[in-house]
């Protein structure tokens, strides 16, 4: 629809300098971080840069954070384990003990 406004000898050079730079941005950011630009890596790389940021301006600990993150998920996995038995309807070995 531009070139209707526009003619072709004035959006060729427009589009391939637009395709130029990008490509040129692009490998710079390669270059920065040793990362293809794809969109999930880039959002995560931005959110950790942001988050890290903005823990270390409140004195969050991330660490410690982290750590008791690990804590939770492998207590998680004990209770699912010691679960699992109630949840197959396995017969209760002190169930002769009960009144």
């Amino acid at each position: 629809l531009t070139w209707w406004e526009y003619s072709w000898d004035i959006m060729e050079p427009v589009t391939y300098f637009v395709s130029y730079g990008t490509s040129i941005a692009l490998f710079a950011y390669y270059v920065v971080t040793r990362q293809d630009y794809a969109f999930p890596q880039v959002f995560d790389r931005e959110y950790l840069k942001s988050f890290y940021k903005s823990a270390k301006k409140q004195d969050f600990d991330v660490e410690r954070y982290n750590q008791l993150c690990s804590d939770l998920a492998q207590v998680k996995s004990d209770l699912s384990r010691l679960r699992d038995p109630l949840l197959l309807n396995l017969p209760l070995q002190q169930k002769d003990k009960l009144p």
